[in-house]
């Protein structure tokens, strides 16, 4: 069963952390799909209405059951099946606006809160990718990554990224102004988020979803299709879930330095 709900990021956010599966891409979005974002918000901005929100799109995610508690703060898991590059790009640019508000304001500690959880450890979106390293240390830390260590076109597109938001943010440095985005982002940017705790029904969704926009590599469908599969056929979920194991331990596969040809990123 899928639940679609709309809501905002700050609805979305609130006592959820979001995990990318080991079957997504890397991080893709290139400067095109930066500056479709960078207008949304930037018309969105012009708007002074606090009624007037932005549809950005659909994102699917998969309850897996587990969950986080620190302290008294309890915080579900969710897997993001579609919407990852989307979501990764918005968490990017409040870590930027994080940066850009004064130290010890309320804005930039409430920010800081939402992207870290209060462990120091927590982050509110979890990676799995070769280059997990490079968003993780930024959410965390605010180091952003050093030109040696650009090893991928993935690492270029997140690399990108950062200093992308980064010079978006820094067009609107007075604090008034980065009060206002801030707002703006958390609050009037809507998604129609569609949950499902059906694991069957989540591989055969990353396909179906992903077959429109930037293209998916090949051997990611062929993993979804196959992980798909596996709870179709098998006897039981447990049977299901000791095979999709075995998939992503078999279909692991290197990331493409930059001036590899392959499509994707990835090399076999």
């Amino acid at each position: 069963m899928i639940d679609p709900r709309y809501g905002n990021l700050q609805t979305l956010f609130a006592d959820r952390v979001f995990r990318i599966p080991r079957y997504q891409r890397c991080y893709s979005w290139r400067q095109r799909q930066m500056n479709d974002l960078f207008s949304d918000v930037t018309v969105l901005a012009k708007n002074k209405s606090e009624d007037q929100h932005h549809f950005m799109a659909t994102a699917v995610c998969h309850r897996t059951g587990e969950t986080r508690a620190l302290g008294t703060a309890e915080y579900r898991v969710y897997d993001i099946v579609d919407g990852q590059q989307r979501l990764t790009t918005l968490i990017i640019l409040l870590k930027c606006m994080e940066l850009a508000l004064p130290l010890g304001s309320a804005d930039r500690e409430d920010l800081a809160k939402m992207l870290v959880k209060q462990d120091g450890h927590l982050i509110l979106l979890q990676t799995n990718n070769v280059n997990a390293h490079i968003f993780n240390r930024f959410v965390r830390e605010s180091i952003s990554p050093a030109e040696k260590e650009i090893r991928t076109h993935s690492d270029r597109n997140l690399t990108q990224a950062i200093n992308g938001r980064k010079t978006f943010v820094e067009g609107r440095k007075v604090s008034p102004d980065i009060n206002g985005l801030m707002r703006l982002v958390v609050h009037r940017l809507g998604f129609v988020v569609h949950d499902t705790g059906d694991s069957g029904v989540v591989y055969t969704l990353f396909e179906v979803l992903n077959s429109r926009g930037l293209g998916v590599d090949w051997l990611d469908k062929s993993k979804s299709v196959l992980m798909g599969k596996a709870h179709e056929l098998c006897d039981s979920p447990t049977a299901a879930l000791a095979d999709i194991g075995t998939l992503r331990a078999g279909c692991r596969v290197r990331p493409a330095p930059i001036g590899a040809a392959l499509h994707g990123g990835s090399a076999l």
